[in-house]
């Protein structure tokens, strides 16, 4: 049989384990949305209450920049406007999958001819990063549910966002950058993580 020391060891050891077995719920976040549409068919306004029905109250920010305004153009036609909008509430990252699920829903009704006249990206901003979904897979792109994959678009690092090689140009803008450490800092800030 085992000395003393060595059982009270073996049950610390066993204790340990059994702590790095346990599953975290990992931290939830703000469910964002990017909605480009045609301001000659469409109103923000109307768009912003339409989510915030959805998802309640949210920020809404519209960006300086529109690098990829003429690739949508050729879909969607001219006079495109954009605006990005976070939820206040805190939602787990469940709702990500389910979100995009919902906005691909929307895009169709409010398509004309199978052309979209809105596009709504769909991410999920956390303290550690920010994903958007797509519908689109690629190597860097991880498989989430019902033909939907997640893109790590930023990560936080050294007391900011960094984005990586694959992110989308028309979210590289400092402007897009610095209303997602916005977000960040409120969710930090409301204790909205947990």
């Amino acid at each position: 049989m085992f000395d003393p020391g060595v059982k009270r060891l073996l049950r610390k050891l066993y204790e340990i384990l059994e702590l790095m077995l346990k599953t975290q719920t990992p931290s939830s976040g703000l469910l964002f949305a990017s909605f480009l549409y045609r301001r000659d068919i469409f109103d923000k306004k109307e768009l912003v209450s339409f989510w915030e029905r959805q998802f309640g109250l949210s920020f809404t920010y519209e960006p300086l920049s529109h690098p990829l305004m003429d690739y949508y153009a050729k879909e969607m036609g001219s006079d495109l406007h954009r605006f990005f909008i976070l939820t206040s509430q805190s939602y787990p990252r469940e709702a990500l999958l389910a979100t995009k699920l919902l906005s691909l829903e929307w895009e169709q009704n409010w398509s004309k001819d199978d052309l979209r006249r809105v596009n709504v990206d769909i991410g999920f901003l956390s303290l550690e990063n920010f994903i958007l979904s797509t519908t689109k897979n690629y190597s860097h792109r991880v498989f989430i549910g019902h033909n939907i994959f997640a893109d790590l678009t930023y990560v936080f690092q050294k007391g900011e966002f960094e984005p990586l090689p694959w992110t989308y140009p028309d979210y590289l803008d400092l402007d897009k950058k610095y209303f997602l450490t916005w977000g960040r800092g409120f969710l930090l800030q409301n204790g909205k993580s947990s």
